[in-house]
């Protein structure tokens, strides 16, 4: 199980896991207020800052993770509670990610979303 501190500095560890323990990442997002599509979307964009031109939509998500031209440095993002988002967006959001995360570490950049509140499964896991 890869440490925390080794995900957030190698490229290399790109990914989405489910987090173990509490920890303190910005941006943070709660789960439980991203019930919907459209709160998903929109939390997404403004935790990660995205420019003006961002959609709200799938398509639009997946074209900024992969862009990123607008924004310097790693790409961190950790949602609480991500057990209440409906299945069908979590789905589409960790293929998305997934995708994203793998991009960027054929680029030597960071690129990770945490998930707290997961139950085990297919997910990597980070303490």
């Amino acid at each position: 199980m890869p440490r925390l501190e080794d995900i957030l500095a190698q490229p290399s560890l790109n990914g989405v896991y489910r987090l173990l323990t509490p920890a303190e990442l910005v941006p943070v997002l709660d789960g439980t207020t991203l019930a919907g599509k459209v709160e998903l979307l929109a939390g997404i964009g403004r935790a990660l800052d995205f420019p003006d031109y961002y959609g709200g939509n799938w398509d639009a998500l997946e074209e900024c993770l992969s862009d990123l031209s607008w924004r310097a440095g790693p790409v961190h993002l950790l949602i609480r509670h991500a057990d209440a988002i409906p299945a069908e967006h979590l789905g589409m959001l960790l293929d998305i990610f997934t995708e994203a995360a793998g991009h960027w570490a054929r680029l030597g950049r960071v690129c990770s979303l945490f998930l707290e509140g997961l139950a085990s499964g297919e997910l990597a896991e980070a303490s």
